[in-house]
Order: C-alpha cells, then structure tokens, then sequence
C-alpha cells in the first residue's frame, strides 16, 4: 500500500471519528429544543385563557442550573405584585438582619426589687417583636414573677421608641376599616395587633348572643345590640371596631339563629401601645402580682436596672408566618426593623425602603425602573417585574447564608400554608416552593420548581386587571407550574439514533 493511500485512509478515519463524537449532541440538542418548545407551546396556551387581559400578565421562568430562560412574556413590564413583594422583603431581611436575629422585649425599674416587692416602675421596652403572642406573654409574666415579684409600687411604662410613630403605610387606603390585614403598627405591640370576637347564639330567640373577646382587656370595650333569632330568619350579623381615642369599642349588631355554631372575627385595634399594657396588666393580675398603678408611655431612663430580656424567635422563624400565610403585619413590622438596626434608630419604613433600595442597586436596579412603598405588598402603588422578581431569587440562590431558611419559609405546594390546598392531587406538588400575592383583580406567584429531571428553576407570574375571578387565575397558574414540574428536556422512551431521534413507547 503506497504512502498515499495510507495518508487517505487516515483522513477518512479522522473525519468519520469527528461525525460519530458530535452527532450524539447534535442530537440531544434536537431533542432539548424540541422539549422547550413543547413547554413553551403549552405555556402559550395556557396563557390564552380569558380570563387574562391582553398585556395584563408576565412570566419568567428561568433554569438555575443551565443559567438561561426557558419561557417568558412581557417579563420586562412592571405589575402590580400584591404579596409577592414580601419575596424581596424576605430576602431583605435575611441579607441584612441574618437568619437568626432576634427580636427582644426588655424589662428595667427605676427602683429596686425587695422583698418580692418592686420598688418603682417597671419599664417595657419593645423592639418590633411581630410574634409577641399570647403564650410568649404568660411566659414574661411568669419570668417576672419568679424573680420573685408579687408586688409592684409604681407604674407600668411602656417604652415603644425603637420605631417612630407611624402606624401605617402612607399609600395603603385612606380610611381604613377593622380588618387584621391592615393591623397598625408599633415597637410594642400583641397578638399581631388583633383581638378575635366569639359570638354564640343566646338561650332563645330575642336573647343577646353571648360575646367572647379574647384576649380579654379593658382597652377593649363591648357594645351588644345583636339578636338570637328564630331558624330561617336571615339577617346579618355586623362585628365591627370603632376608635374611641383611649380605647376601642367593639360592636356587635344584626342577628345569629339560635343553633348556629359559635362564629368568630378577627378586628384589628387602633392604639398598639395601650393595647399591649393592657393587655399585660391583666395578665399579671391572673398571675397573683398586686399592681395598682397607671399604664404609661414613656422611655427608659438610662441609669435603669436590667430586670428581664424576652427574646422572640429566631427570624427564620418569622418569617415562615410571613411567607407561608402571607401576614401583611409581620412584613412592615420586619421592614422598619431592618431599616432601624442598618440605619439607625427611629425603625421606620421610610428607613426600611432605603435599604431595599440599596439592595436593588446591588441587583443592577435603580428605583426608577421599579416602585416599591411597603414591605407587604398591600399597596397597590408597588410595581415590580417578573424578571425582578426571578432576579432576587437568583441572587438567593447563590447565597447559602440566605438560601436555606429563604426557600424554607415559602409555601409548599400541596402541603402547607395558604397553598395546601393547590395541587394537592399532583404528586410532585411538594417540588414547587411558592409566594403568594392576591389583591383584588390581582393574583401573583412566584418562587422555585424543580422539573421531572431535577433542574431547578425560579419564576414569576403577575397577573392585573383580571377578567376573572382570583380563583380561576390561581388555576392558570397551577397549570403552568404543573408543566413545569413535568418538563422534560429529554423525552422518557426516546431512543437516539445516528440520524435522528426516533421515539418508541413506554411501559
């Protein structure tokens, strides 16, 4: 064989070993663009719903392992993001506060403690605690009266300085009713600024219902109008809550048909300082300390002794409540915190805002291509995109100081929160970690996935202006989701061949 035959033969074999090494990924690649495609066809699809408006919606869905977007629409336009703001919030609050930053409620006295007897005032300083609940406060009353105390002579001062005096965001609705969405907010403050109200029919028909206000308080007054009535007779029972400056009165009026099981209402209250006193100044009454002093306002002197240090829980723990149930009052009383602890004292939410902002820069954001006026997502004058939205959630992703306790506090599909009842028949429903945002003509979600093959994915879906009810565009999301879930970049059964993929099927 002559030398340049040999030299032919080589080459042949050269060019063939490079066919048979690329054609396989030239291969696999027709079969992952055709995957994508399918999703994208039936995202399309789904989006084509009529219960969207034409320009009212945007997506983006983006794999974190593979670093590019699988699907997106209008993800550049700014919406409206109801609670989904709390995803920046949360991420806000991790980054600059730390997993486990602790709110604290401190005890001083201007006196001194002898023979179990409190010499002087007993100071209460808060520090935004958002879950200050009941079984937290008998734990504080009990803490003090083993010191021991069981006699105070002096007043009761509460000290709620660590934030400033505003008790709500500025761009939430003008005259705001008794719901405990929108319960104020304060340094010092209980049971996230609601009372509940039992009602029960009375013995007979014409009788007052029976009222339960829990907990029990003198800042809450009671006022009875309401009737039992006769089975069948319809009329509306009205529980609502007035401000009466020093105190907050509760009415009661309209009817319950005897019979009719025990109804219950959450009403937030006006004044979250005097709330708390009065709150804790009956619970040290049931506790056996002698108190018969006044129920102030005022700060903590300087040379004041160290009594007590509550410490809440952790912020991780905070904020599983906040994600999961989406609680407007947790997500502004962890705004001003943030913004009191990273720029100094008063906490407020102007503070709070400008630390979100210094955040957004770091994510390449100047505030003029996003609003955002609250930490909960309840004013309707926030704008955020869901390219924003799944920005942050990148940023997440790559933090592990962040990352765990973030992806913890979101709701689980199918399993917990206000999302236990989605998806619940889809298997792979627990693979979606989602937040919620409903508004009216307003539904959000956005939060992480991980596909049939395990890649891992962050998305966002706003929705404004629907045509629809909240329901059936919490489908539509679902749908997607659950494509998502399914997504397959190869399809299960397929065979590859030397030309092209040829499918065959599966058991």
């Amino acid at each position: 064989m002559t030398k340049k035959n040999n030299s032919t033969i080589r080459s042949i074999a050269f060019a063939l070993a490079i066919f048979l090494v690329f054609l396989p990924t030239f291969s696999f690649a027709l079969v992952n663009e055709e995957g994508v495609d399918k999703f994208r066809k039936s995202v399309n699809s789904i989006l084509s719903n009529t219960c969207l408006r034409k320009n009212n919606y945007g997506v983006k869905i983006y794999s974190l392992d593979r670093g590019e977007t699988l699907y997106e629409i209008r993800s550049k336009q700014l919406f409206i993001p109801a609670s989904n703001a709390k995803v920046l919030t949360t991420a806000v609050a991790l980054k600059y506060l730390g997993s486990n930053y602790r709110f604290s409620t401190e005890f001083y006295t201007d006196g001194i403690l002898e023979n179990e007897t409190l010499k002087g005032n007993l100071y209460i300083k808060g520090s935004g605690d958002p879950k200050l609940v009941t079984e937290q406060l008998w734990l504080i009353v009990n803490e003090l009266r083993n010191l021991p105390i069981k006699k105070i002579k002096g007043n009761i001062i509460a000290d709620d300085s660590f934030f400033d005096n505003q008790k709500r965001i500025k761009t939430w609705i003008k005259n705001p009713g008794a719901q405990a969405y929108e319960a104020p907010l304060g340094a010092l403050s209980f049971n996230f600024n609601t009372v509940k109200v039992y009602v029960s029919p009375g013995g007979k028909v014409g009788d007052r219902p029976g009222i339960v206000i829990e907990p029990e308080n003198e800042y809450i007054k009671l006022e009875n109008n309401a009737q039992t009535l006769r089975p069948g007779k319809l009329r509306r029972l009205i529980v609502n809550r007035v401000d009466k400056e020093d105190h907050d009165l509760i009415t009661v009026s309209g009817g319950i048909n005897i019979g009719q099981p025990r109804a219950h209402y959450f009403l937030n209250i006006t004044n979250p300082t005097q709330y708390a006193l009065s709150v804790f100044k009956s619970y040290i009454d049931l506790s056996g300390i002698t108190f018969d002093g006044q129920l102030q306002r005022g700060k903590v002197p300087d040379d004041a002794m160290e009594l007590y240090i509550h410490e809440g829980e952790p912020l991780a723990l905070a904020l599983r409540g906040l994600n999961k149930f989406s609680n407007n009052f947790v997500a502004e009383q962890i705004l001003k915190t943030i913004g009191g602890e990273h720029l100094g004292l008063p906490g407020s939410t102007k503070k709070g805002l400008r630390v979100f902002t210094e955040y957004m820069k770091q994510l390449g954001y100047e505030p003029g291509q996003y609003s955002i006026y609250d930490g909960s997502g309840l004013s309707r004058q926030n704008r955020l995109s869901p390219k924003i939205i799944v920005d942050i959630l990148r940023n997440v992703k790559d933090d592990l100081s962040v990352y765990p306790e973030f992806v913890t506090a979101l709701g689980v599909m199918g399993v917990d929160g206000n999302v236990k009842n989605r998806m619940r028949k889809v298997a792979s429903s627990s693979k979606a970690r989602v937040k919620t945002g409903t508004l009216n003509s307003v539904s959000a979600l956005s939060g992480f996935f991980q596909s049939k093959e395990g890649e891992l994915f962050a998305f966002s879906i706003l929705m404004n202006d629907l045509k629809c009810s909240n329901r059936r565009a919490k489908k539509i999301q679902d749908q997607i989701i659950q494509k998502g879930l399914n997504f397959q970049r190869i399809p299960t059964g397929s065979v590859l061949t030397d030309d092209r993929e040829k499918r065959t099927s599966t058991p």
